[in-house]
This record gives structure tokens, sequence and C-alpha cells, in this order.
């Protein structure tokens, strides 16, 4: 199914309706004739979240706490490593 394209007008108008489309398929609402938001079921919403790309760089400070320490652990694996050759 495609994505469905309505205006914000028509989607207050007919809530109940594309409440209900949405769920089934994401739902494009523009506003002054261009894209503005999607509106898509909380199980799409979930799926995409859950792909976090595992690539992703963080900044200093940035990382979060459980990355830090298994990267900091396996630092410190590898350098034991290296120190015992």
């Amino acid at each position: 199914m495609p994505d469905r394209t309505v205006t914000t007008a028509e989607f207050l108008r007919h809530f109940g309706r594309y409440h209900d489309e949405a769920r089934l398929a994401p739902l494009t609402l523009t506003k002054h004739g261009r894209p503005s938001l999607v509106v898509l079921s909380i199980d799409a919403y979930q799926q995409l979240t859950a792909q976090a790309d595992p690539r992703r760089a963080y900044a200093a400070g940035e990382t979060p706490p459980d990355l830090a320490h298994l990267i900091l652990a396996e630092l410190d694996r590898q350098s034991a490593e290296h120190r015992d050759e």
C-alpha cells in the first residue's frame, strides 16, 4: 500500500478515518502544499527507532555509559595482551 498524502486541514476534519489509515500505512500531512509531518503506527515507529546505526560516532562525553564501559574493558584487555607478549 503506497503512502497516502492529505492536507493537515483534511486530516483534522476526518481524524478518525485517517487515524485508522495511518495504522496500516504511513500518512504524509501537507501544509501549504508541502510535506510537513508523517503519521505512522506505533509498531512502525518502534521499528524505525530500534534500528539505531551501530556505526554511530559519539563526541567526547556523549558515549552512553554502557557502551563506554564495553569499549574501556576491551581496550584494557587488548592492552594487557600486548604487555604479556
